[in-house]
């Protein structure tokens, strides 16, 4: 019988430890029994935002970058670059700080007997889309500090080898289009100055992690499928029978364990060549997934996926659902429709394009909407409805759209150039490029996707706005957004509200306190999940 832990119901972060588990709780760090015994270790300094531990032949050891303290008075902006602590924990030593970092540095990882580490830098203090960054490393027992790279371009994941000989991270060392230019893996070994390459080129490696010393398991959504490999540190790769949804584990009798599913089946269980089903997906065997593949007018092939219950009819009314990025990735899997079970059991069939410029098919597509955002890509999403009513599955004139940040923008500008929907939920999404460039600090997007930012603006760097186009939107509206989204402002979203309601469009707006870019809150995901469905039952009735 399974019974839960008491004290232990929100975990925020697990670590192996032989039979046990190490868990972090809030700020206590526990090493767990498989029989629910606890025995409280540490508390992680305060501030502390990335943490990793081990478990050691003497016990835990556990690194942490701490954050700076908020300052106590004015300061000039932009101020400098405040400094992080990166501190060591160990049972004979207790906390102790090794030196300051910069504070944007990230994705911690310790060796297995905890004297290496290795984090990411990020290059700027605020959010940018191109995620710009360098690697670094340190030995905790000297405190040398090896700076592993020099113009990573996007810098992702990190991981030490757990023997210490080194260390793995994602990059695309593209300076020019870090955006728009796949990440790869790279290994590089600890007394060398450069790095080796592990994967091929225009892959999309989704995640990645230690099968064992040598050894690593990586996850590519390629297309829209998953595809699960092991590589080692030489290059060798081989794919798995079955796609991981998440993290590989490598028993000590060899087996590899993961959770895995695609487009036809609901997520199980793997363990060696042994499929046990997962608890609780059967409630959902009404759901399911398919593939669609059509032409945009330029005869660019685009590939979609549909989700729908499996007694929706033809001619239902179909949701665009516009995914985020625009470098976003699209999945089909079985488990992907849950997320949407309260829209396809209300009666409603959702087709979710990987529009030009998604992750999954090569640097060529991903870079394909430089220049011709809310244009192209609309026009992808616009064909592919055509595709659909073409075979009797939609209904052109029962049409609405939603989507979240990019996808936010993308169900404006549909809404505001084109009489194709119905109606619109846009969740923190922009309307002006300039405008959020120069308000969020980030100018990587404009400079890569429009054009670098120069004054007097180029009129380039308006056509693919909503701003100018806000008169033309006719159709009702739904605004959800965070009041503390740090990447696309809740100003963007009130001045479409504002916009609507001065010219009598049925228009809503719900701001979320607290939340930033997406909501992170249960109660807040809930209630926009109801607002949404309540706003198409009224407006796009099935």
């Amino acid at each position: 019988e399974q019974k839960p832990v008491p004290g232990l119901d929100k975990i925020d972060k697990m670590w192996p430890a032989g039979d046990w588990l190490l868990l972090l709780v809030e700020r206590t760090i526990s090493l767990v029994s498989i029989n629910g015994d606890v025995q409280r270790l540490t508390d992680i300094p305060e501030g502390a935002h990335s943490v990793d531990a081990v478990w050691h032949s003497d016990g835990i050891r556990v690194g942490a970058i701490v954050s700076p303290k908020a300052p106590d008075g004015p300061g000039l902006f932009p101020s400098e670059r405040p400094l992080a602590s990166l501190q060591a924990y160990a049972p004979s030593t207790g906390w102790r700080k090794v030196f300051d970092i910069p504070s944007e540095s990230s994705h911690l990882s310790l060796s297995a007997d905890g004297t290496r580490c290795a984090w990411r830098e990020s290059l700027n203090t605020v959010p940018e889309e191109a995620m710009r960054g360098e690697f670094r490393a340190c030995d905790l027992t000297t405190g040398e500090i090896k700076k592993l790279t020099d113009g990573a371009g996007k810098a992702w994941f990190i991981s030490m080898v757990p023997d210490g000989s080194g260390v793995v991270y994602q990059a695309n060392f593209e300076l020019l289009r870090p955006i728009t230019t796949h990440t790869d893996i790279y290994f590089h070994g600890w007394d060398e100055t450069s790095p080796v390459r592990l994967t091929e080129r225009g892959r999309n490696v989704d995640d990645f992690g230690w099968l064992d010393d040598k050894t690593l398991w990586v996850n590519y959504i390629e297309g829209v499928d998953r595809l699960t490999e092991s590589l080692t540190l030489d290059g060798a790769s081989e794919a798995l029978d079955d796609a991981a949804q998440g993290e590989v584990i490598r028993t000590e009798k060899g087996k590899v364990v993961f959770a895995a599913g695609d487009r036809d089946t609901m997520p199980f269980l793997a363990f060696g060549s042994e499929r046990a089903n997962l608890p609780g997906f059967a409630d959902y065997a009404d759901l399911q997934v398919r593939v669609v593949d059509w032409r945009a007018s330029d005869g660019l092939g685009i590939t979609g996926v549909i989700y729908e219950a499996n007694d929706t009819p033809d001619g239902a009314p179909l949701l665009i659902r516009a995914h985020g990025g625009p470098a976003g990735d699209v999945e089909a899997t079985r488990a992907g429709a849950i997320r949407h079970a309260y829209l396809l059991r209300s009666g409603y069939r959702i087709l979710e394009p990987a529009f030009r410029g998604s992750l999954g098919f090569g640097d060529d597509f991903l870079g394909a909407n430089i220049g011709c955002q809310g244009t192209k890509d609309l026009d992808d999403i616009v064909t592919g409805i055509d595709h659909l009513t073409e075979f009797g599955i939609a209904d052109p004139e029962r049409v609405g759209i939603f989507g979240g940040s990019y996808g936010g923008y993308m169900t404006l500008r549909a809404v505001a150039v084109t009489d194709r929907f119905k109606t619109g939920v846009a969740l923190y999404g922009f309307i002006d490029n300039r405008w959020m460039t120069l308000e969020t600090g980030d100018f990587t997007y404009e400079d890569e996707y429009i054009a670098p930012v120069t004054w007097p603006m180029d009129s380039s760097a308006v056509t693919s706005d909503v701003f100018s186009h806000l008169h033309q939107i006719n159709c009702p509206l739904l605004l959800l957004h965070g009041d503390q989204d740090p990447i696309c402002t809740l100003s963007q979203s009130k001045i479409v509200y504002r916009a609507l309601e001065h010219r009598g469009v049925q228009a809503g707006l719900v701001v979320y306190p607290g939340e930033g870019h997406g909501f992170r809150k249960p109660e807040h995901q809930k209630d926009c999940a109801r607002r949404t469905l309540t706003w198409f039952e009224e407006f796009l009735p099935v």
